[in-house]
């Protein structure tokens, strides 16, 4: 049985070879090789973006062909290929054992349209008010992946707010996915808005009458820019008369000072208004230059003092910048000169009690003064605000046109112009503290320049009038 098995499996296996070999010589059957085209080799990873294969097997079309992605070994579904994931693709086509050359694709990334948005365009540099920004990609808000750049300092911002305590213009830009640049913003931050602060002022015009009743000084309350003379309460200081009228006149020689009342405030500062003795008129007026035995100086104000004396009062025509002195030391300079003064700082019944005779040069101001002459002297703060009255025409305002006036007299003469600074008077109110008075607005008295400082002095001059 055994040998039977052998020689069937023989035949068979000789059977098996003859069907095997060729017949009549014939060479066997050449296998089809695929084909694979695509109509581009570059597509947008937008997921629109296509490309289209085309694979043939001896140049036609065949079902039975595959198109497989090498990536991940897949089997296209058709003949054409989108992505969202940008890279390099590969591609070829199968058909039975046989497969096509390798074709590529590139899948570039998408560009990505970054826009920033601002909810305002303006803010107060408060360090409170913030702006709000909103990044869209492709017009679709987005919550994270991008950083907010402050344009003017290079620098991304925290968050997507922004504030700032300094004013000025600046500039934004987000940055998305570390590349992607939007358009720019641009946020102005504004002051800080200064509340609007209204002085209440009095002014009367003209501010020197006649005192035979002929002449009327007529009051005007300004709050601000607004003129509220009809609503405001005008009084004498000294009587505390209210004046309903708005104007003033009298018989009396003397000086007057009126203040008003409006919207619960009161004026800082008196309108004085000067009655003058007729007599004097064309003699003695305020605002013109006179010679008297060698001094020469432009009037500035007549007064009558406690005793009845009249006064007719002269300031330089030059000014300098000096140190008031050059050591702290109490010099007892009150009030007004002459009648007024209680003390004068070089008079040696005085600056012996304090120790020995003051030597002038260590008082700058006070010795350029008095080296104008016999009896010229340092004005104080009561008499340099006659002065500061005189040259403003009771404006107390630098830019009152009664100051060009008076400095063209002055210049027009030799002389030299007012400036709009501060200006020395004698009065201490501490042992190195000056009082001067600001020729520039209605403030008038400023209480703590040091004496070492240098300020402006003008020279002072009176006589009485006979």
């Amino acid at each position: 049985m055994k040998k039977l098995f052998s020689i069937f499996t023989l035949a068979l296996l000789a059977f098996g070879f003859a069907s095997c070999e060729p017949t009549n010589n014939e060479e066997p059957a050449a296998a089809k090789k695929p084909a694979l085209s695509a109509d581009k080799s570059q597509i947008v990873a937008d997921g629109a973006d296509m490309v289209t294969f085309t694979a043939t097997v001896d140049g036609e079309a065949n079902a039975e062909i595959m198109i497989i992605s090498l990536k991940d070994n897949s089997v296209l579904q058709s003949n054409t290929f989108t992505t969202t994931t940008p890279g390099t693709y590969q591609f070829k086509a199968v058909y039975g054992n046989e497969s096509s050359e390798v074709v590529e694709i590139t899948a570039t990334e998408a560009e990505k349209i970054i826009t920033l948005e601002a909810d305002k365009s303006e803010i107060v540099a408060d360090n409170t008010e913030a702006v709000t920004f909103v990044v869209k990609v492709n017009g679709a808000e987005v919550n994270n992946g991008y950083e907010i750049i402050n344009l003017n300092y290079n620098a991304a911002i925290e968050g997507n707010t922004f504030v700032s305590d300094v004013a000025g213009e600046f500039k934004f830009q987000a940055k998305y996915d570390g590349k992607w640049l939007s358009n720019e913003v641009t946020v102005v931050a504004n002051s800080v808005p200064v509340p609007e602060y209204k002085t209440l002022k009095i002014t009367a015009t003209p501010n020197r009458i006649k005192a035979d009743g002929s002449e009327e000084a007529v009051f005007t309350v300004k709050y601000g820019d607004d003129d509220v003379t009809a609503d405001a309460e005008i009084y004498n200081t000294s009587t505390m008369e209210v004046i309903d009228s708005k104007k003033f006149s009298s018989t009396t020689v003397g000086s007057y000072y009126f203040r008003a009342r409006y919207n619960g405030e009161t004026t800082g500062t008196s309108a004085i208004v000067e009655v003058y003795d007729p007599a004097l008129a064309g003699k003695y007026d305020v605002g013109t230059i006179y010679e008297i035995d060698g001094v020469k100086g432009v009037i500035y104000a007549i007064k009558t003092d406690k005793q009845g004396n009249t006064w007719c009062y002269l300031h330089s025509m030059d000014e300098a910048d000096l140190q008031w002195s050059t050591e702290n030391v109490w010099c007892n300079c009150i009030s007004d000169k002459g009648a007024w003064n209680t003390y004068d700082p070089f008079d040696e019944r005085y600056s012996k009690a304090d120790g020995g005779v003051r030597d002038i040069n260590n008082y700058p101001a006070f010795k350029w003064c008095m080296d104008h002459g016999a009896d010229w002297f340092l004005p104080s703060s009561t008499e340099l605000n006659w002065l500061w009255e005189a040259i403003t025409a009771g404006a107390r305002d630098f830019d009152a046109p009664a100051v060009a006036e008076w400095n063209k007299l002055l210049t027009d003469n030799g002389g030299m112009p007012f400036t709009e600074t501060y200006y020395w008077s004698s009065n201490e109110t501490a042992s190195d503290i000056i009082e001067v008075i600001a020729f520039m607005d209605d403030s008038v008295v400023c209480l703590n320049p040091e004496k070492s400082y240098s300020y402006t002095a003008r020279a002072v001059y009176r006589f009485i009038v006979e």
